[in-house]
């Protein structure tokens, strides 16, 4: 499964097939979302959204069911900040 979305750092392993608790990512990450989709080296990508945590898990898993050798990720999709703050979320990592 090629399938790549986000987990707090602090939080336990998820069972191997528990779903992300969509409102803890909605409060702590973003209410808007979105599905990347990689299909090859050649620059065949695309980004669908903005979605909401559930529909752009949906929509991410059914495209890695169909299609499990393309890359899936599901993104939170932030309001644009200032440079430091952009930087500062990278540094704080």
């Amino acid at each position: 499964m090629a399938l790549i979305y986000p987990v707090q750092a602090d939080a336990p392993e998820p069972d191997e097939d528990a779903e992300p608790a969509f409102a803890e990512l909605a409060s702590d990450l973003s209410d808007q979302w979105l599905v990347e989709v990689a299909v090859g080296e050649e620059g065949d990508d695309g980004c669908f959204g903005p979605l909401t945590a559930r529909a752009a898990w949906d929509l991410a898993v059914g495209v890695d069911e169909r299609r499990p050798e393309w890359m899936v990720s599901v993104v939170p999709l932030y309001l644009p900040g200032t440079v430091d703050e952009v930087v500062d979320l990278f540094d704080d990592a």
